[in-house]
C-alpha cells in the first residue's frame, strides 16, 4: 500500500514570500546538518549554496532555540581553527501511533528513533480520532520540548487531500480529513501514513533494506499489502499502488470493498481459518510457524508459499525490483520455508531479485516515521 498526506496546524494567513524563502533555506541548512554530520558554518555555505552571512544567521537562530551544538574544532587551510555544529537529534522529537490487534501503541522517539516513552491503550474503532488522541495524550508532557509531529501509521490509504479509504479501522471516522480531525484534537501537526510504506521506509533506512533504492516489500498481516520503492515512494495516481491484497485470484469479477480477494484467502486470519478448516489446532498468532513444523500443514503450506510468491513475481515483472522484502507474520518462516519462497521467486521472475525478511520487528515502523518526516525537515522546527 503506499499513501501520503500531511496536515500542519492552522495558519492565522497564508505564508508570505519572505516567509517561504525563510522555510527553503532552514529545509537547506537541515537537510545539510543531516546528511553531513559536524561541519563549520564555512562548508555549510558551499554546500547550501548560500551566503556565509546566511548560513550564520541560520546556524545563530537554531542554536539559540536549541536544536545545534557546537562539537569541536577542525583546523582550516589558512591555519584559522573553524567551529564544528550539528543538529542535536535528541532535541526534536515525534509522537508515532500504531494500530493493530484492536489497540493503538503511542510511542515518543528522538531522530534516531530511540524510545523515550510509550503508552499502550485499547482502540475504539467507534470513535478512532478520540482513540488515538486520548491514547498520544501526556506523551508530549515527557519531552524536553513540544514534539514536532504526530505520526499515525494507518492500514489504508490516504489520499492526497487527505482523504482516507480502505481503511477499516476509522472508518467510523466520521471526518474523512482524518489528518485535520486528529491536528485539531492534538494540538501537534499530522502525518498520517500506511502503516506498510513506514515498515518499508525503516527497513531502508536501518534494516534489511538499508541502502536499496528499487525494492518491493510485501507484508503480511490482518491483511496483504506492498509497498514499492523506486528511488522514493512509488504511489501511483491516487495513491494507491501496491494494493496487491485485491490481486484477483482468478478471472472471475470481485465486488470492490475493504479487503481485496487475495488477502481474503492468503492473509495470515484467511491462513489460520484455512487450517482450522483442515483440522489444525492452530491460531493466528503461531500459524505460520506450524506451516513449517507440523506435517499435517504440508500441503497447506505448499500453497501459501505459492501464492506468495506469485504476489511478488507479479510485482517483479511489473517493477524489475533489486529486492523483495516480506515483513509481517511471513518473518515466522523458517530457514528451510524461506528458502522455498526465495527460489519459487527467483526461478519464475524474469530477472531474479534477492529475496529477504525484514529484521527491524516493531521498529521499523519507528524508523519509517523518522525518514518520513525528514523529507521536510524544516517542519521539524518549532519555537521554544
Amino acid at each position: 500500500m503506499s499513501s501520503t498526506s500531511q496536515s500542519r496546524a492552522p495558519q492565522s494567513s497564508a505564508p508570505t514570500g519572505r516567509n517561504e524563502l525563510r522555510r527553503i533555506r532552514v529545509e537547506s541548512v537541515i537537510g545539510a546538518l543531516l546528511s553531513s554530520g559536524p561541519i563549520s558554518r564555512t562548508d555549510l555555505a558551499s554546500v547550501t549554496g548560500y551566503s556565509p552571512s546566511t548560513v550564520t544567521g541560520i546556524v545563530q537562530e537554531l542554536q539559540g532555540m536549541g536544536y545545534l551544538q557546537e562539537v569541536g574544532h577542525r583546523e582550516s587551510t589558512g591555519g584559522r581553527r573553524r567551529t564544528l555544529v550539528e543538529l542535536d537529534r535528541t532535541a526534536i522529537s515525534l509522537v508515532v501511533a500504531e494500530i493493530s490487534g484492536g489497540r493503538i501503541r503511542a510511542s515518543l522517539i528522538d531522530l534516531d528513533a530511540r524510545v523515550l516513552a510509550t503508552q499502550d491503550s485499547p482502540f475504539d474503532p467507534a470513535d478512532p480520532v478520540s482513540a488515538t488522541a486520548l491514547a498520544v495524550a501526556g506523551l508530549g508532557e515527557q519531552a524536553a520540548r513540544r514534539p514536532s509531529r504526530l505520526v499515525l501509521a494507518l492500514p489504508g490509504v490516504v489520499a492526497a487531500d487527505g482523504t482516507v479509504s480502505l481503511a477499516p479501522a476509522f472508518a467510523a471516522a466520521g471526518d474523512p480529513q482524518l489528518a485535520q480531525a486528529l491536528a485539531r484534537r492534538t494540538g501537534l501537526p499530522v502525518t498520517v501514513e500506511n502503516d506498510v510504506n513506514l515498515i518499508a521506509l525503516g527497513e531502508r533506512s536501518a534494516g534489511a533494506a538499508a541502502g536499496v533504492d528499487d525494492l518491493v516489500l510485501i507484508h503480511i498481516a490482518e491483511g496483504i499489502g506492498a509497498t514499492i520503492l523506486s528511488g522514493g515512494l512509488l504511489l501511483g495516481a491516487t495513491r494507491s499502488a501496491g494494493e496487491v491484497g485485491f490481486l484477483p485470484v482468478g478471472l472471475a469479477p470481485v465486488p470492490h470493498g475493504n479487503r481485496g480477494s487475495f488477502e481474503e484467502r492468503w492473509s495470515t486470519p484467511a491462513i489460520a481459518a484455512a487450517a482450522q478448516t483442515a483440522g489444525l489446532e492452530v491460531s493466528e498468532s503461531d500459524v505460520v510457524a506450524r506451516l513449517c513444523t507440523d506435517p499435517a500443514a504440508a500441503a497447506l503450506r505448499t500453497e501459501v508459499l505459492d501464492a506468495w510468491a506469485w504476489a511478488a513475481v507479479i510485482c517483479s515483472c511489473l517493477l524489475n525490483p533489486a529486492l523483495v522484502l516480506f515483513s509481517g507474520d511471513a518473518i515466522g518462516l523458517d530457514d528451510s520455508a524461506r528458502t522455498e519462497l526465495s527460489d519459487r521467486i527467483r526461478a519464475s521472475a524474469p530477472s531474479a531479485p534477492e529475496v529477504t525478511f525484514a529484521t527491524l520487528g516493531i521498529e521499523a515502523v519507528l524508523f519509517g516515521a523518522v525518514a518520513r518526516v525528514l523529507e521536510d525537515p524544516a517542519s521539524l522546527i518549532t519555537p521554544a
